[in-house]
């Protein structure tokens, strides 16, 4: 008996085994999948013709001078007044100086600055 329960159950194994590979490896009905092709790119209709306008008519630049006339000057007196002083105590700078011109070419001025003796140089 237990010889031909033993065959029974060998004979149950190799029936699973057979069709599990015929399920596996065997037509499953569907066919194979159809191949692939990409989609169609999408519709564009083509651009307008390129007409462009003439080109415009040419026209040579004005000829410019070689040199540029000397600029006039006025002959009137030109006087004037300068002047300016720096006083610092915690740097101890001490500067001046001014000038007067009466713009006849008569030019006077003087300056003066502090020494590091104490002393205040005029010029």
């Amino acid at each position: 008996h237990d010889m031909g329960a033993r065959n029974m159950a060998d004979m149950k194994v190799i029936l699973m085994l057979g069709t599990l590979v015929v399920v596996t490896l065997g037509d499953t009905g569907y066919g194979a999948p159809p191949p692939y092709h990409p989609p169609p790119p999408p519709y564009h209709p083509p651009p307008p013709p390129y007409n462009p306008p003439p080109p415009a008519p040419y026209h040579a630049p004005a000829p410019t001078p070689a040199y540029h006339a000397e600029p006039a000057y006025s002959d009137e007196p030109s006087p004037y007044n300068y002047e300016y002083g720096v006083h610092d105590e915690y740097t101890g700078t001490n500067f001046n100086a001014e000038q007067h011109g009466d713009g006849h070419s008569n030019v006077e001025g003087s300056y003066s600055v502090a020494l590091p003796d104490g002393r205040t140089q005029h010029v």
